[in-house]
């Protein structure tokens, strides 16, 4: 089979998937292309179960626990926001999306989210990103299982994980519209 062939196939079996109703975790099995693309863009609404992010994070923790403690995926992408699910079993660095407004929910478990004050060590990323150590005069804000906290572009923030703690969150990353000088 040539390769249009396969990426035909591909996008005839997510047009499938997609109108079937299947939810964006079982969309994942479906045959992918084997060029690599621009993400395809969502245009189906995103069902998705508690239990199942859930369960889906108890693999994120087991990935972060054998890596840098945090792990993550997309599930889907749309015109202007994307979503994601993360896991964490060490805090992060601070960090600042220009371009973009995090919305957190916590799926699992627990932690404190840092927010505002001022990056130690910030570094300039590509696309609007900042990284640093962390943050200083930041203010804290304890997460459980159940809430939700709203980080509007351009503010620091950091996740922050006690020992033995560990987090799984559902993420809905908004892009700003573009300011207009007045």
């Amino acid at each position: 089979m040539g390769w249009l062939a396969v990426a035909t196939n591909a996008v005839v079996l997510s047009s499938l998937a997609a109108a079937s109703g299947l939810t964006a975790g079982r969309q994942a099995t479906v045959v992918q292309a084997p060029v690599a693309a621009a993400p395809t863009i969502q245009t189906q609404p995103e069902v998705l179960n508690l239990d199942g992010l859930a369960e889906r994070g108890k693999a994120l923790l087991e990935q972060a626990k054998a890596g840098s403690g945090s792990a993550g995926i997309i599930l889907a992408n749309y015109n202007g926001h994307y979503t994601m699910l993360t896991a964490r079993s060490k805090s992060g660095g601070g960090e600042l999306h220009k371009h973009f407004a995090d919305f957190l929910m916590v799926v699992d478990g627990e932690g404190t989210e840092m927010t505002g004050g001022r990056m130690v060590n910030a570094k300039e990323l590509p696309g609007g990103e900042v990284h640093g150590s962390g943050l200083e005069g930041a203010t804290p804000h304890a997460l459980h299982k159940g809430d939700v906290i709203h980080i509007p572009a351009g503010t620091p923030h950091q996740s922050i994980e006690a020992p033995g703690q560990t987090i799984v969150i559902y993420v809905i990353k908004v892009r700003e519209p573009e300011s207009s000088s007045q």
